[in-house]
């Protein structure tokens, strides 16, 4: 069996565009002194370096565009990674030319070598590794951690652009198309920059909700209610949000959760398991009264966009998207089978409340691995009809997505596609 291929996403061709824009403006555009050909060269691989960061800030906007062009706000942040990690090895490439080249312009050694500004080229480069290093290890760090560790980027970014103001053969405010396109690159992303840096706690989180009910839905895991004050935040089925809580007893940072409630509902609720970082107290912390404030919402985990033969996969605290879906009423027209892999009966969430909602053209199956095992693939295509095809949605551990969608690809099951949200962050 062979999934299907993922849509083309409109956002990694507009990246590709700005890029092509970047060289197209380099090729069409003359330097103002005489330098040789290494130079330019080293000065485009630079130029496209601070296109990629230019985007890297801006997809940390967690602007809404960004869920329709990459199909999800988390796929966005792999995307926010691996440009980040693309620009920096664009930075080392810069300076190995720019150093190798023998440049001996008449006007000035200077501009072209570390001397003043463009001396600042060497710690940018550093402070970009250092964050490269941390990327590459964030699954061995907390959310709240590789979020902090970011802010090294605002400042090798500022160091970068100073670095750009003195070295630049083709003049900072010349009127070469490669000057006019590049200050408009980097002034988009400064201006991202500055958003993420000074405004995004004041204006991204603007819906506020004061807690309502806090209750235990299975060890280790709450599910908060709140009620809005003020405008409510709408929302689709499946979709996340970030939320800041501060209360008498907490101050919870920013972190995205998954609505567990229906949209049509007058309170919004979501259901949380303690996986650690500010997690881990936060059912005995959190008390009625409290508020929080909401940025979102995000993703694009929408099972009315695919086919109507579905299979649904849950790991754990991976069920609270398909609550969502369940406690908003799947048309007749959709035939689903929901498999809910827990640890444990008293570690699952929703158990009672799953039950007498799969009838119809809903199919449960529950999995409990103590008793049952891990939940493979081979189980699955023992439990489902495979004579149609398939679109899979799965929200649960990373380890077991791997499996499961290794093993689909060797059953006989066809799926057409395979969604699954990033939750990672790009980490």
């Amino acid at each position: 069996m062979t999934f299907r291929g993922p849509r083309p996403r409109p956002g990694h061709w507009l990246i590709g565009a700005t890029y092509l824009g970047t060289a197209a403006c380099w090729t069409f555009s003359t330097p103002v002194w005489d330098v040789n050909s290494g130079v330019l060269v080293s000065q485009l691989l630079g130029a496209l370096a601070l296109t990629g960061f230019a985007w890297v800030f801006f997809i940390a906007t967690r602007a809404r565009p960004l869920d329709a062009l990459f199909d999800g706000l988390d796929k966005a942040y792999l995307t926010h990674k691996w440009l980040g990690i693309g620009s920096v090895a664009l930075v080392v490439a810069h300076l190995i030319t720019m150093h190798a080249a023998d440049d001996r312009p008449a006007d000035g050694y200077g501009r072209q070598h570390p001397e003043g500004l463009g001396a600042l080229g060497l710690p940018s480069l550093a402070l970009f590794v250092v964050l490269v290093l941390v990327t590459l290890l964030a699954g061995r760090t907390s959310y709240e951690n590789w979020k902090a560790t970011h802010l090294i980027l605002v400042l090798s970014y500022a160091l970068g652009l100073a670095h750009y103001s003195n070295t630049s053969a083709y003049g900072n405010f010349s009127l070469s198309p490669f000057s006019l396109w590049l200050n408009l690159v980097n002034l988009c992303g400064v201006l991202a920059a500055t958003y993420v840096l000074v405004f995004n706690r004041k204006f991204a989180f603007r819906y506020k909700y004061e807690v309502a009910a806090v209750r235990s839905v299975a060890v280790g895991t709450v599910e908060l209610t709140g009620t809005p004050k003020g405008r409510a935040m709408s929302h689709r089925p499946g979709q996340f949000a970030f939320m800041k809580l501060s209360g008498r007893r907490i101050r919870f940072p920013s972190h995205p959760f998954t609505i567990s409630s229906s949209p049509k509902a007058q309170q919004i609720q979501f259901t949380i398991k303690s996986l650690g970082d500010h997690t881990a107290h936060l059912g005995d912390a959190i008390e009625v009264g409290d508020e929080f404030a909401l940025s979102g919402p995000h993703g694009r985990f929408d099972y009315t966009k695919a086919s109507r033969r579905q299979l649904w996969i849950a790991g754990g605290i991976g069920i609270t998207p398909f609550r969502s879906f369940l406690a908003s009423a799947v048309p007749a027209e959709f035939s689903v089978d929901l498999f809910y892999a827990y640890h444990g009966h008293a570690q699952a969430a929703y158990l009672d409340e799953l039950t007498a909602m799969a009838t119809g053209n809903l199919r449960l199956h529950l999995v409990d691995d103590t008793v049952d095992g891990f939940l493979t693939a081979a189980q699955i295509e023992q439990q489902i009809d495979g004579g149609t095809p398939v679109d899979v949605f799965f929200c649960g551990p990373e380890p077991l997505r791997r499996a499961i969608k290794s093993g689909l690809r060797r059953s006989q099951i066809e799926v057409l596609s395979f969604h699954a949200e990033a939750f990672r962050f790009g980490r």
